[in-house]
Protein backbone atom coordinates (compact mmCIF):
# COMPACT_ATOMS: atom_id res chain seq x y z
CA UNK A 1 0.00 0.00 0.00
CA UNK A 2 1.25 3.47 -0.88
CA UNK A 3 0.09 6.88 0.25
CA UNK A 4 0.57 10.28 -1.37
CA UNK A 5 1.25 12.46 1.65
CA UNK A 6 0.80 15.79 -0.06
CA UNK A 7 1.30 17.48 -3.39
CA UNK A 8 1.39 21.23 -3.94
CA UNK A 9 -1.54 22.65 -5.96
CA UNK A 10 0.17 25.75 -7.35
CA UNK A 11 3.64 26.40 -8.73
CA UNK A 12 5.44 29.72 -8.45
CA UNK A 13 6.29 31.66 -11.58
CA UNK A 14 9.53 30.84 -13.37
CA UNK A 15 11.10 34.03 -12.06
CA UNK A 16 10.57 32.92 -8.47
CA UNK A 17 13.39 30.37 -8.77
CA UNK A 18 15.87 33.15 -9.56
CA UNK A 19 14.70 35.57 -6.89
CA UNK A 20 17.31 37.11 -4.62
CA UNK A 21 16.30 37.95 -1.05
CA UNK A 22 17.75 41.21 0.21
CA UNK A 23 16.60 41.15 3.85
CA UNK A 24 15.47 38.71 6.53
CA UNK A 25 11.88 38.01 7.48
CA UNK A 26 10.09 35.70 9.89
CA UNK A 27 10.61 32.02 9.07
CA UNK A 28 13.99 32.57 7.39
CA UNK A 29 17.20 30.85 8.43
CA UNK A 30 20.40 32.81 8.88
CA UNK A 31 24.13 32.18 9.09
CA UNK A 32 25.87 34.45 11.60
CA UNK A 33 29.59 34.64 10.82
CA UNK A 34 32.04 36.05 13.36
CA UNK A 35 33.74 38.98 11.62
CA UNK A 36 37.20 38.05 12.96
CA UNK A 37 37.32 34.27 13.34
CA UNK A 38 34.75 33.25 10.68
CA UNK A 39 33.08 30.97 13.20
CA UNK A 40 29.52 30.33 12.01
CA UNK A 41 26.21 29.91 13.82
CA UNK A 42 23.05 28.61 12.16
CA UNK A 43 19.92 30.25 13.53
CA UNK A 44 16.25 29.98 12.66
CA UNK A 45 13.54 29.86 11.81
CA UNK A 46 13.61 33.54 12.78
CA UNK A 47 10.81 34.67 15.07
CA UNK A 48 10.14 37.81 17.06
CA UNK A 49 10.84 36.26 20.46
CA UNK A 50 13.75 34.03 19.44
CA UNK A 51 17.40 34.31 20.42
CA UNK A 52 20.72 32.50 19.92
CA UNK A 53 23.55 32.25 22.41
CA UNK A 54 26.85 32.82 20.62
CA UNK A 55 30.44 33.52 21.54
CA UNK A 56 30.43 36.92 23.22
CA UNK A 57 26.77 37.03 24.26
CA UNK A 58 23.31 36.66 22.74
CA UNK A 59 21.88 37.60 19.36
CA UNK A 60 18.13 38.34 19.37
CA UNK A 61 16.09 37.37 16.32
CA UNK A 62 14.26 40.70 16.38
CA UNK A 63 17.56 42.42 15.57
CA UNK A 64 18.02 40.23 12.49
CA UNK A 65 14.45 40.57 11.20
CA UNK A 66 14.31 43.27 8.55
CA UNK A 67 18.11 43.59 8.41
CA UNK A 68 19.81 43.44 4.99
CA UNK A 69 22.20 40.65 4.08
CA UNK A 70 25.78 41.28 5.28
CA UNK A 71 24.51 43.51 8.07
CA UNK A 72 26.67 43.38 11.21
CA UNK A 73 24.74 42.05 14.22
CA UNK A 74 25.99 42.90 17.71
CA UNK A 75 25.52 40.73 20.78
CA UNK A 76 23.63 42.02 23.79
CA UNK A 77 27.02 42.86 25.34
CA UNK A 78 27.91 44.89 22.22
CA UNK A 79 31.45 43.52 22.16
CA UNK A 80 31.26 41.00 19.29
CA UNK A 81 30.15 41.46 15.68
CA UNK A 82 28.55 38.86 13.41
CA UNK A 83 27.77 39.27 9.71
CA UNK A 84 24.37 37.94 8.62
CA UNK A 85 24.07 35.74 5.51
CA UNK A 86 21.40 33.55 3.99
CA UNK A 87 22.57 29.91 4.15
CA UNK A 88 23.70 28.28 0.94
CA UNK A 89 22.14 24.94 -0.01
CA UNK A 90 25.31 23.20 1.22
CA UNK A 91 25.17 24.95 4.59
CA UNK A 92 21.45 24.34 4.97
CA UNK A 93 21.53 20.57 4.41
CA UNK A 94 24.56 20.16 6.69
CA UNK A 95 23.31 22.35 9.54
CA UNK A 96 19.53 21.82 9.53
CA UNK A 97 18.10 19.47 12.21
CA UNK A 98 18.39 15.81 11.20
CA UNK A 99 15.87 13.01 11.30
CA UNK A 100 18.61 10.82 9.79
CA UNK A 101 22.05 11.23 8.22
CA UNK A 102 21.73 13.35 5.07
CA UNK A 103 23.36 12.69 1.73
CA UNK A 104 26.30 15.09 1.82
CA UNK A 105 26.50 17.91 -0.74
CA UNK A 106 29.51 16.34 -2.50
CA UNK A 107 27.50 13.18 -3.20
CA UNK A 108 24.25 15.04 -3.96
CA UNK A 109 25.86 17.32 -6.53
CA UNK A 110 27.62 14.34 -8.12
CA UNK A 111 24.29 12.48 -8.38
CA UNK A 112 22.69 15.48 -10.11
CA UNK A 113 25.53 15.48 -12.64
CA UNK A 114 25.40 11.71 -13.18
CA UNK A 115 21.64 11.88 -13.84
CA UNK A 116 22.27 14.58 -16.48
CA UNK A 117 19.41 16.69 -15.09
CA UNK A 118 18.08 19.89 -16.61
CA UNK A 119 15.12 22.22 -15.91
CA UNK A 120 11.85 20.48 -16.74
CA UNK A 121 13.03 16.93 -16.05
CA UNK A 122 10.98 14.51 -13.97
CA UNK A 123 12.72 12.46 -11.29
CA UNK A 124 11.73 9.51 -9.09
CA UNK A 125 13.64 9.33 -5.80
CA UNK A 126 13.46 6.38 -3.40
CA UNK A 127 14.75 7.09 0.11
CA UNK A 128 13.65 10.64 0.93
CA UNK A 129 15.57 10.67 4.21
CA UNK A 130 16.30 14.16 5.48
CA UNK A 131 15.50 15.78 2.13
CA UNK A 132 19.08 16.75 1.27
CA UNK A 133 19.14 15.06 -2.15
CA UNK A 134 15.50 16.05 -2.74
CA UNK A 135 16.48 19.73 -2.48
CA UNK A 136 19.40 19.30 -4.87
CA UNK A 137 17.16 17.48 -7.37
CA UNK A 138 14.40 20.09 -7.11
CA UNK A 139 16.83 22.95 -7.73
CA UNK A 140 18.20 21.15 -10.81
CA UNK A 141 14.79 20.58 -12.45
CA UNK A 142 13.12 23.84 -11.30
CA UNK A 143 10.63 25.21 -13.78
CA UNK A 144 8.35 22.61 -15.34
CA UNK A 145 10.05 19.62 -13.70
CA UNK A 146 8.96 17.73 -10.64
CA UNK A 147 10.13 15.14 -8.12
CA UNK A 148 8.24 12.11 -6.81
CA UNK A 149 10.03 11.02 -3.63
CA UNK A 150 9.30 7.85 -1.67
CA UNK A 151 10.08 6.75 1.88
CA UNK A 152 8.71 4.03 4.13
CA UNK A 153 9.17 6.08 7.31
CA UNK A 154 6.68 8.82 8.07
CA UNK A 155 9.05 10.81 10.38
CA UNK A 156 11.60 11.05 7.57
CA UNK A 157 9.05 12.25 5.04
CA UNK A 158 7.66 14.82 7.47
CA UNK A 159 11.14 16.13 8.31
CA UNK A 160 12.11 16.37 4.63
CA UNK A 161 8.88 18.19 3.79
CA UNK A 162 9.54 20.70 6.57
CA UNK A 163 13.08 21.30 5.30
CA UNK A 164 11.79 22.01 1.79
CA UNK A 165 9.17 24.40 3.11
CA UNK A 166 11.77 26.34 5.09
CA UNK A 167 14.59 26.58 2.55
CA UNK A 168 14.52 29.86 0.58
CA UNK A 169 10.92 30.47 1.66
CA UNK A 170 9.67 27.18 0.24
CA UNK A 171 10.16 28.02 -3.41
CA UNK A 172 11.07 24.40 -4.31
CA UNK A 173 8.30 22.78 -2.26
CA UNK A 174 5.70 22.89 -5.10
CA UNK A 175 7.98 20.72 -7.24
CA UNK A 176 7.93 17.73 -4.88
CA UNK A 177 5.29 15.06 -4.25
CA UNK A 178 5.91 13.02 -1.08
CA UNK A 179 4.86 9.36 -1.11
CA UNK A 180 4.77 7.01 1.89
CA UNK A 181 5.15 3.28 1.40
CA UNK A 182 7.22 0.58 -0.25
CA UNK A 183 8.77 1.56 -3.56
CA UNK A 184 7.15 -1.38 -5.39
CA UNK A 185 3.68 -0.22 -4.29
CA UNK A 186 4.34 3.42 -5.12
CA UNK A 187 5.75 2.48 -8.53
CA UNK A 188 2.56 0.53 -9.28
CA UNK A 189 0.47 3.62 -8.48
CA UNK A 190 2.69 5.71 -10.79
CA UNK A 191 2.54 3.24 -13.71
CA UNK A 192 1.35 5.94 -16.13
CA UNK A 193 4.30 8.25 -15.36
CA UNK A 194 7.61 8.34 -17.20
CA UNK A 195 10.77 9.76 -15.65
CA UNK A 196 13.95 11.25 -17.02
CA UNK A 197 15.94 9.96 -14.04
CA UNK A 198 15.63 7.65 -11.04
CA UNK A 199 17.77 7.61 -7.90
CA UNK A 200 17.67 4.84 -5.30
CA UNK A 201 19.05 5.40 -1.80
CA UNK A 202 18.20 2.11 -0.14
CA UNK A 203 20.17 -0.81 1.38
CA UNK A 204 19.31 -3.27 -1.41
CA UNK A 205 17.94 -1.70 -4.60
CA UNK A 206 18.25 -4.90 -6.65
CA UNK A 207 14.73 -6.28 -5.91
CA UNK A 208 13.18 -2.92 -6.85
CA UNK A 209 14.80 -2.49 -10.27
CA UNK A 210 12.25 -4.55 -12.18
CA UNK A 211 9.36 -2.48 -10.81
CA UNK A 212 10.86 0.97 -11.51
CA UNK A 213 12.61 0.27 -14.80
CA UNK A 214 9.41 0.54 -16.91
CA UNK A 215 8.96 4.08 -15.55
CA UNK A 216 12.35 5.26 -16.88
CA UNK A 217 12.74 6.67 -20.39
CA UNK A 218 14.98 4.55 -22.56
CA UNK A 219 18.63 5.68 -22.74
CA UNK A 220 18.22 7.66 -19.50
CA UNK A 221 19.92 7.15 -16.14
CA UNK A 222 19.40 5.50 -12.78
CA UNK A 223 21.85 6.10 -9.92
CA UNK A 224 22.17 3.89 -6.82
CA UNK A 225 23.68 5.18 -3.57
CA UNK A 226 25.46 2.20 -1.98
CA UNK A 227 27.63 2.45 1.14
CA UNK A 228 29.78 -0.66 0.55
CA UNK A 229 31.28 -2.66 -2.31
CA UNK A 230 29.37 -5.84 -1.39
CA UNK A 231 26.16 -4.02 -2.30
CA UNK A 232 27.70 -2.87 -5.58
CA UNK A 233 28.66 -6.45 -6.52
CA UNK A 234 25.17 -7.70 -5.66
CA UNK A 235 23.72 -5.01 -7.90
CA UNK A 236 26.05 -6.01 -10.75
CA UNK A 237 24.79 -9.59 -10.58
CA UNK A 238 21.19 -8.36 -10.87
CA UNK A 239 21.97 -6.27 -13.96
CA UNK A 240 22.74 -9.36 -16.02
CA UNK A 241 19.03 -10.07 -16.45
CA UNK A 242 17.87 -6.48 -17.01
CA UNK A 243 18.17 -3.93 -19.83
CA UNK A 244 20.61 -1.86 -17.78
CA UNK A 245 24.30 -1.26 -18.22
CA UNK A 246 26.67 0.23 -15.67
CA UNK A 247 28.39 3.32 -17.02
CA UNK A 248 30.25 4.49 -13.95
CA UNK A 249 30.95 3.85 -10.28
CA UNK A 250 32.52 6.68 -8.33
CA UNK A 251 33.43 7.66 -4.80
CA UNK A 252 33.44 11.39 -4.10
CA UNK A 253 35.78 13.28 -1.81
CA UNK A 254 36.13 17.01 -1.44
CA UNK A 255 39.43 18.10 0.05
CA UNK A 256 39.06 21.54 1.62
CA UNK A 257 42.14 23.75 1.78
CA UNK A 258 43.04 26.43 4.28
CA UNK A 259 44.63 29.32 2.32
CA UNK A 260 45.12 32.60 4.18
CA UNK A 261 47.74 35.27 4.73
CA UNK A 262 49.89 35.26 7.82
CA UNK A 263 52.94 37.09 9.16
CA UNK A 264 56.37 35.58 9.80
CA UNK A 265 57.59 36.09 13.32
CA UNK A 266 61.04 35.45 14.74
CA UNK A 267 61.06 32.81 17.47
CA UNK A 268 63.05 33.67 20.57
CA UNK A 269 65.39 30.71 20.19
CA UNK A 270 66.70 31.93 16.80
CA UNK A 271 70.00 33.75 17.16
CA UNK A 272 70.48 37.23 15.82
CA UNK A 273 71.53 37.29 12.22
CA UNK A 274 69.86 34.00 11.29
CA UNK A 275 66.86 34.06 8.91
CA UNK A 276 63.46 33.94 10.62
CA UNK A 277 61.47 30.73 10.24
CA UNK A 278 58.14 30.78 8.44
CA UNK A 279 56.00 30.42 11.56
CA UNK A 280 52.57 32.03 11.29
CA UNK A 281 51.54 34.71 13.73
CA UNK A 282 48.21 32.89 14.00
CA UNK A 283 49.97 30.07 15.85
CA UNK A 284 50.56 32.26 18.90
CA UNK A 285 48.82 30.99 22.06
CA UNK A 286 46.30 33.84 21.94
CA UNK A 287 45.13 32.89 18.42
CA UNK A 288 41.41 33.55 17.94
CA UNK A 289 40.91 31.03 15.09
CA UNK A 290 38.78 27.93 15.45
CA UNK A 291 40.44 25.83 18.18
CA UNK A 292 39.62 22.64 16.28
CA UNK A 293 41.89 23.66 13.43
CA UNK A 294 45.34 22.02 13.34
CA UNK A 295 48.27 24.28 14.13
CA UNK A 296 50.60 25.20 11.31
CA UNK A 297 54.17 24.10 11.04
CA UNK A 298 56.82 25.76 8.88
CA UNK A 299 56.13 23.20 6.11
CA UNK A 300 52.51 24.36 5.91
CA UNK A 301 53.55 27.89 5.02
CA UNK A 302 54.57 29.14 1.58
CA UNK A 303 58.16 30.26 1.31
CA UNK A 304 58.69 34.04 1.60
CA UNK A 305 60.05 35.88 -1.42
CA UNK A 306 63.26 37.01 0.32
CA UNK A 307 65.33 35.88 3.26
CA UNK A 308 62.36 35.57 5.62
CA UNK A 309 62.49 38.89 7.40
CA UNK A 310 60.45 38.87 10.59
CA UNK A 311 57.13 40.65 10.04
CA UNK A 312 56.91 39.83 6.35
CA UNK A 313 53.56 38.54 5.04
CA UNK A 314 53.38 35.00 3.67
CA UNK A 315 50.65 32.39 3.19
CA UNK A 316 49.30 29.36 5.02
CA UNK A 317 48.47 26.63 2.46
CA UNK A 318 47.33 23.27 3.82
CA UNK A 319 44.46 20.77 3.50
CA UNK A 320 41.86 20.97 6.24
CA UNK A 321 42.29 17.34 7.17
CA UNK A 322 40.21 17.74 10.30
CA UNK A 323 37.17 18.49 8.10
CA UNK A 324 37.30 15.41 5.84
CA UNK A 325 34.21 13.22 6.12
CA UNK A 326 35.90 10.17 4.60
CA UNK A 327 34.02 7.50 2.67
CA UNK A 328 30.28 7.97 2.36
CA UNK A 329 29.09 5.75 -0.48
CA UNK A 330 29.67 4.44 -3.96
CA UNK A 331 27.54 6.12 -6.63
CA UNK A 332 26.65 3.64 -9.37
CA UNK A 333 25.38 5.11 -12.66
CA UNK A 334 23.21 2.83 -14.79
CA UNK A 335 21.79 3.52 -18.27
CA UNK A 336 18.58 1.94 -19.55
CA UNK A 337 19.44 0.12 -22.75
CA UNK A 338 16.24 -1.47 -24.06
CA UNK A 339 16.23 -2.07 -27.84
CA UNK A 340 14.86 0.94 -29.69
CA UNK A 341 12.03 -1.01 -31.32
CA UNK A 342 10.67 -2.08 -27.90
CA UNK A 343 9.93 1.44 -26.69
CA UNK A 344 8.59 4.69 -28.04
CA UNK A 345 9.56 6.72 -24.97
Amino acid sequence: MSLLLRSWPARPSAGAYHRWYSSFQQGDFCILRHVKTNRRYFIGPLEEQGHKNVQGGTIYHRDVLGAPVRAIMRTDKNNTGYMAHFPTLEEYVLLAPRACTPIYPSDASAIVQMLDLAPGHRVLEAGTGNGSLTLHLARAVAGDGWIDTVDKRLPHSRAAEKHLERFERGKYRPLVNFHLGALTDVAASLHSQRYDAIVLDMPDPSPELASVLPLLHNDRFLVCYLPNMTQVLHLMQTLQSLPLVMEDCIETEWKHWDIRPTVIRQPKHIADGEPAAAIPESDKPNDQDDPSAPRSSPSDVAEPSDNGTSGQQTWVCRPKNFDVHGHTAFLVKLRKCAPAYETTQ
